[in-house]
């Protein structure tokens, strides 16, 4: 900006664009012979004259002769003021304006007009703009200077750091967040500034701020706040004219860590949309909606890049139509089919996250998909991880226990069944446990069988996608009736 080079800052839906704006505005207030305007929306008249007359009016220049940028400028670069400075929010809104083409040839007209008038006056009048798709249309398909030949800037999610500091209130308010909380948090909000602070937020009104706090919270948003989910879909597609960023997700999802660049290309290629994409600009986009992390250039050949986990990306709702504790165990499958997917969010450095983690995601993911569902209840024998509604209209309801382990060798995961079993209490109908390990543990699913099914009537049944085995436990109990056990693994890829 102090070199008068346009720039843009690249974010979808909820990843701070408008709070960054904020921040410029107040710090180059605070620079001497420096002016800035911010614009938080288009012109009510979609002309040129018309934003010209907009911006004059947030200058409190009310006398413009005629709506000319040059006599603006002219106006304000004067005495003390040796720099202008215009910050543009929501540019995307720039396009749509009007509707139909109306709002793109004044988009086209005025950010082209910006960018004769800042070659003119610079480096005394620099521009910054802020926005998502509505960015990549202006400068791919309107061909506007500025915006193409702009200093471009992508808003990464939040990472742990970001998080903690974040969460600092809580610790001076004595209600630290543990770490299993500010880890759970993360997976969860997938590092969206959005939602790593409606998290928090919504936690600060908890006594006791825990991972199960967040289950509750994150685990009904969906339904909730359907309309801001929507809004980060739309900020990397339009359906029918831009849906190739949703192929490329899916590319990635299928070869998280190496993705051949030649898939990539074959996913933006569709002839029948009206807007034309490559790889590193799809790319690019899911990254600013927080759906896709890259490691290195965006044009290596494989890419190197992952899904990222959070409630946005995930669970998507399988298409089944059994008996409840099937239903379940596909639902159950389906989030752990994610889990493999953004596998390297999972990771520490010692390991797989805590076991309290892997808990929480599953049970705000069952949430997602419509189970009624309940952390660590109080059981026969203690507390199982997860209680799950499973048949609401019998008399009583039945329930499905579910408890999740991580896979540490033969003694600690010796007596998940039996485990499982004193958790059982009349209502619990089924019985569900899951364990994780990492692609480092090297024909554990036979070590598994034999340490924690010898001896018990099991039936290995065909492995669902993304899992490494699954197995049917069959008992009787006291009073005669017939009880189930399903047995999940799933393998985690390393962080690379």
């Amino acid at each position: 900006m102090h070199r008068g080079i346009a720039v843009k800052i690249v974010g979808g839906r909820g990843m701070g664009k408008s709070v960054l704006l904020q921040q410029l505005e107040q710090h180059l207030q605070e620079t001497q012979g420096t002016r800035v305007v911010r614009l938080p929306g288009p012109p009510e008249e979609a002309t040129v004259a018309g934003a010209v007359g907009d911006l004059a009016a947030r200058l409190r220049i009310q006398d413009l002769a005629a709506p000319r940028m040059d006599d603006l400028l002219d106006r304000v670069l004067q005495g003390s003021v040796a720099r202008l400075v215009a910050l543009f929010d929501e540019t995307d809104q720039y396009v749509t304006l009007g509707g139909g083409a109306g709002g793109a040839t004044f988009a086209r007209n005025w950010f082209n007009k910006l960018e004769a008038i800042r070659k003119q006056y610079a480096p005394r009048f620099s521009v910054v703009f802020a926005g998502g798709l509505g960015l990549f249309y202006l400068e791919r398909e309107l061909g506007s200077a500025i915006v193409s030949r702009a200093e471009s800037f992508l808003l990464e999610p939040f990472g742990p750091a970001e998080i903690s500091d974040l969460a600092t209130p809580f610790q001076e308010d004595g209600r630290p967040l543990d770490e299993n909380c500010l880890e759970a948090l993360r997976v969860l909000s997938g590092g969206s500034p959005a939602l790593v602070t409606f998290g928090l937020e919504r936690l600060w009104d908890e006594s006791a701020p825990a991972t199960q706090a967040l289950e509750r919270i994150f685990g009904v948003f969906r339904e909730q706040h359907d309309s801001f989910i929507r809004s980060v879909h739309a900020s990397i597609s339009q359906r029918g004219r831009l849906d190739a960023p949703w192929r490329v997700l899916e590319e990635v999802r299928r070869s998280a860590g190496a993705v051949p660049l030649q898939r990539l290309r074959e996913a933006c290629a569709a002839p029948d949309e009206s807007i034309t994409i490559d790889p590193k600009q799809a790319l690019d986009l899911l990254r600013a909606a927080c759906f896709v992390r890259v490691d290195g250039s965006t044009l290596a050949d494989p890419v190197r890049a992952w899904p990222v986990a959070s409630i946005l990306n995930f669970p998507e709702t399988p298409a089944a139509a059994d008996a409840p504790p099937e239903r379940l165990v596909r639902d159950v499958c389906a989030v752990l089919a994610n889990l493999r997917r953004f596998g390297r969010d999972f990771h520490q450095k010692d390991g797989l996250l805590h076991e309290e983690v892997f808990s929480s995601v599953l049970s705000v993911g069952l949430r997602l998909l419509g189970w009624e569902t309940e952390r660590e209840p109080m059981q026969a024998a203690g507390f199982p991880d997860i209680k799950v509604l499973s048949s609401p209209r019998t008399d009583p309801p039945e329930h499905t226990l579910i408890e999740v382990k991580l896979w540490r060798g033969k003694e600690y995961n010796a007596g998940l069944q039996q485990q499982l079993d004193e958790y059982r209490l009349d209502d619990t109908r089924h019985g569900i446990t899951v364990t994780l390990g990492d692609r480092g543990t090297e024909g554990w699913p036979e070590a598994y069988e034999h340490a924690c099914l010898a001896g018990r009537d099991a039936a290995r049944l065909a492995t669902p996608p993304n899992l490494v085995g699954r197995w049917q436990v069959r008992e009787r109990a006291s009073k005669g009736s017939e009880r189930l056990t399903d047995h999940l693994l799933v393998q985690l890829p390393k962080r690379r």
